[in-house]
């Protein structure tokens, strides 16, 4: 995937933070007045926030780490082995939602 790719998707869950935060933090005063119905829509909501926070946490580690060193090898490696981060506290906090 390309820079530019990766960048726009970082923004993107930038503005999904926002959104599914907003919705997570609200949920609290839609279930005391019952507007809350599905509880199912709430945890697919928790996800698309849990996969937008890491996606944008470790992608801004990944840029840092590479302003540091700028080497292809490094770049790859550094972005292999956040991915697998990533997926693996992903799989492991989605089997804690539901």
């Amino acid at each position: 995937m390309r820079e530019s790719v990766k960048m726009l998707l970082h923004y993107i869950t930038g503005v999904l933070i926002l959104i599914t935060g907003a919705i997570h933090v609200l949920s609290g005063h839609f279930e005391a007045y019952g507007l809350i119905k599905s509880a199912e829509l709430y945890s697919i909501n928790k996800l698309i926030f849990l996969a937008s926070i890491l996606y944008h946490a470790l992608n801004g580690v990944r840029v840092v780490l590479i302003e540091f060193v700028p080497k292809r090898w490094f770049t790859d490696s550094i972005t292999l082995v956040l991915i697998i981060i990533g997926l693996a506290f992903f799989i492991y906090t989605s089997l804690l939602i539901f």
